[in-house]
């Protein structure tokens, strides 16, 4: 249920609660989004800091997770440099909010050496009914953002 190194959910127990959630969403017609969130340049900070360096990162991420959700949102590591998070009755305007709110927290926790996140935000049901669809879409948000952030002319 727990992924060991970032103590948040691992990834069956977020398919779980996306499928509780599809269920619900459909029952009471209420909206839902799903953020999916990727370490920027995670390779580059293992090769020159080590991969301790790379673990703390991740568990940095987890921790501005924690901090930028409600308890009743569920952040989940994905795998390896992946997140996903879960904001029930939340709409589009409500996971921008948090995906603003995770990146900020990211550039003020003083860790050294910095870590930047890309993230897609997918909303039910406009980009998808199954758990799969909705964390493909918010995935291939995630790497247009990341394609933007990476061309020469695009933001550092």
């Amino acid at each position: 249920m727990t992924d060991p190194l970032t103590g948040l959910a691992n990834y069956r127990h977020l398919v779980g609660v996306l499928e509780a959630e599809i269920r619900r969403s459909q029952r009471t017609q209420r909206p839902f989004t799903v953020l999916f969130l990727d370490v920027d340049r995670l390779k580059e900070i293992n090769d020159r800091h080590g991969h301790l360096a790379g673990s703390r990162a991740l568990c940095r991420v987890a921790e501005a997770l924690r901090r930028s959700c409600r308890t009743t949102d569920t952040a989940a590591r994905y795998g390896g440099d992946e997140f996903a998070v879960v904001l029930p009755e939340s709409d589009e305007a409500a996971a921008r909010q948090v995906s603003a709110r995770v990146p900020e927290r990211l550039a003020s926790d003083g860790g050294d050496p910095p870590v930047s996140v890309s993230i897609g935000v997918s909303a039910y049901p406009r980009d998808g009914t199954t758990a799969e669809m909705l964390l493909g879409r918010a995935d291939q948000l995630l790497y247009a953002m990341k394609a933007r952030i990476d061309a020469p002319d695009g933001p550092a």
